[in-house]
């Protein structure tokens, strides 16, 4: 019963996306801006809503650039608004909670950001539950714009392409074995 409502639900997403492949941009850009923005990416599973996209543009057969895109522009404007209340409200944030709580381990941060700035902002895109944390902590920082927005972008082409593109190759690679080993 439940296996076929998700097999239902999987044939409308499906349908749904070949039906419309230009809202994967909107979509894609929407979600990657929620897992970039400090707070939000604790709410919306971004990560799993934009590998599980990846896997429907694979089945669909309908191009993986818009989303591509649209999760690189999301993605690079929730990292932006963040690096700037980073960097106005540095003081006033250290003390709201929950940040009050690790001064310590925030001030570590800042000493870790003010050392390595562009591997830092660069590395941090890639560490899952401190993805959304980094520009805020490079604003914080007071790391220099440029030295947060060109590993910053760069980091991100390679996220996007990665996290859209890791379902399909999935897929295509159990396809392909399948057909090897006569299961398909």
């Amino acid at each position: 019963m439940l296996q076929d409502l998700f097999r239902d639900l999987f044939a409308l997403v499906q349908e749904t996306a070949k039906a419309h492949p230009l809202w994967c941009f909107p979509i894609a850009a929407a979600i990657a801006f929620s897992e970039s923005f400090v707070g939000i990416s604790a709410l919306i599973p971004g990560t799993v809503l934009l590998l599980t996209m990846g896997g429907v543009i694979e089945a669909s057969n309908i191009p993986l650039l818009p989303a591509i895109l649209g999760a690189f522009l999301g993605s690079m404007a929730g990292d932006w608004v963040c690096y700037v209340i980073g960097l106005k409200y540095h003081h006033q944030i250290i003390h709201l909670w929950p940040f009050r709580h690790f001064e310590a381990q925030i001030e570590k941060g800042f000493d870790f950001f003010r050392r390595w700035e562009i591997w830092a902002v660069f590395i941090g895109r890639f560490t899952g539950p401190f993805r959304s944390i980094v520009p805020l902590v490079a604003g914080m920082s007071e790391v220099r714009f440029w030295h947060f927005q060109l590993p910053n972008a760069a980091a991100t082409a390679i996220w996007a392409v990665a996290i859209l593109a890791f379902p399909g190759l999935i897929m295509r690679t159990f396809n392909s074995l399948s057909v090897w080993f006569g299961l398909a």
